[in-house]
């Protein structure tokens, strides 16, 4: 039997990160933090054999020197680096700066950008997942180069090793633009991953939908709850994809008798008996990209749905007893400013008390980066050149000329003048509902 290994796996921190093109500050509250979920799942496949350490500098809020203090400090045989595009020069400073014998990648960025990896100084990049062919690799010597893992069956793996982070990271410490309370401790989960939907503007690269057997998903509601969670939330990219899936879901979740605070991120729900299921299996909350209420746009932005099944599902939701969280997306080419003006209203006759407002953004790899890239609109691959080079706080042109983006952000600062004012802030959801 091979001897074990120290293995650090690192969440990068946010400094340096590139500039937020799509979310105004008043949405990414400091409050709200993540569990890797990716991060603890591979360091679930490895700690019966190895000494795994995790840090999440991103919950800390660590800086890049704080990092690289910890990791000296750890002296790990192997570190791994949790990459997405969007630190790819958190990334970068770690391959070069810290003082570790084997420096390895992973993450959505390495499965596109190993190249790029292996010559910013990563001894070798996993692409895809992670969780078996992880620990190959080092049952294998540790060999350089690119590791290929595909997509990973999630019902042949462990839970998320949720033991290796401290949960007081994670705690909710309350402020005045915290929109709703869940809680002190609420905890993600993921009951699948990638989503099959093409729209023009999302980032999300794995569109092969990947989901854990419903009995696997009550059982992990249970490990979840024992750990002290005041609320579950599902951050899949789109948990409503299959119908009898969510409605095993939520009749096992009933015959179980859990009983949390829980909550999905989904795609526009039409469906009563999906709704319905959710409702009586406890699920309080649906975060909901409704993007926009204009049919043209919704086509341009290749929706699913269209504007007659934003009625129906909110008319769904309220029937059932559901709060429904509307993400909105203002900036596409043809939208008036009339529209601009009238939605406010709209979003209030529909009844959706907490909307979040995005502006349309290039984002990597995205097919409406291509649009602008072919048109000219954009004159040169800058994520290209990025991705190649990474250099600290990138901002990536948005494509509008500067009076539009100013109007945009007016608009979007208007909103949340409208929707958020100081008044109902840290109120419990239930009371500003009602």
């Amino acid at each position: 039997m091979k001897k074990s290994k120290k293995i650090m796996l690192v969440v990068p921190s946010h400094e340096g990160s590139v500039g937020e093109q799509v979310t105004h500050e008043f949405f990414q509250n400091a409050a709200v933090k993540y569990m890797p979920l990716g991060v603890l799942s591979i360091a679930a496949c490895l700690k019966d054999r190895h000494d795994v350490v995790v840090l999440d500098s991103s919950s800390k809020g660590y800086s890049i020197e704080q990092t690289l203090v910890e990791i000296e400090k750890e002296s790990p045989d192997i570190l791994g680096i949790s990459a997405v595009t969007y630190r790819a020069w958190q990334v970068k400073e770690l391959l070069k700066r810290a003082k570790c014998k084997i420096k390895v990648v992973g993450g959505p960025h390495a499965t596109y950008y190993f190249n790029q990896l292996l010559e910013q100084g990563a001894d070798a990049v996993f692409t895809g997942d992670a969780e078996k062919s992880f620990p190959k690799w080092i049952e294998e010597g540790c060999p350089k180069g690119v590791i290929r893992g595909g997509i990973v069956n999630l019902d042949s793996i462990p839970f998320p090793a949720r033991d290796l982070v401290d949960l007081n990271d994670y705690k909710i410490q309350p402020n005045e633009d915290l929109l709703f309370d869940v809680g002190e401790l609420r905890l993600p989960l993921f009951s699948s991953k990638g989503c099959p939907f093409k729209c023009n503007y999302c980032d999300v690269q794995q569109k092969k939908f990947n989901w854990k057997p419903p009995a696997m998903v009550v059982e992990e509601f249970r490990q979840i709850i024992d750990l002290g969670a005041s609320s579950i939330h599902i951050l899949d990219d789109c948990f409503n994809v299959r119908r009898n899936r969510v409605v095993e879901i939520c009749e096992l979740l009933q015959r179980a008798k859990v009983d949390v605070d829980w909550s999905v991120r989904a795609a526009v729900e039409r469906r009563e008996d999906v709704i319905k299921s959710l409702s009586e299996a406890g699920c309080k909350r649906i975060h909901v990209g409704i993007e926009h209420m204009d049919d043209d746009i919704l086509a341009y932005y290749k929706k699913s749905h269209r504007y007659k099944d934003i009625v129906t599902f909110t008319e769904l939701c309220s029937k059932y007893g559901i709060m429904a969280l509307g993400y909105f997306i203002i900036g596409a080419p043809g939208e008036s400013e009339e529209y601009l003006k009238k939605l406010p209203d709209m979003i209030k006759e529909l009844g959706i008390a907490y909307p979040f407002f995005n502006i349309l953004a290039p984002l990597n790899d995205t097919t409406y980066y291509a649009e602008l890239l072919k048109s000219g609109v954009i004159e040169k691959d800058y994520w290209r050149g990025f991705i190649n080079n990474p250099t600290k706080c990138f901002a990536m042109p948005s494509g509008n000329t500067p009076e539009r983006d100013r109007m945009l952000k007016d608009y979007v600062e208007h909103y949340i003048e409208v929707f958020y004012p100081k008044s109902v802030a840290n109120i419990p959801i239930e009371e500003v509902a009602s």
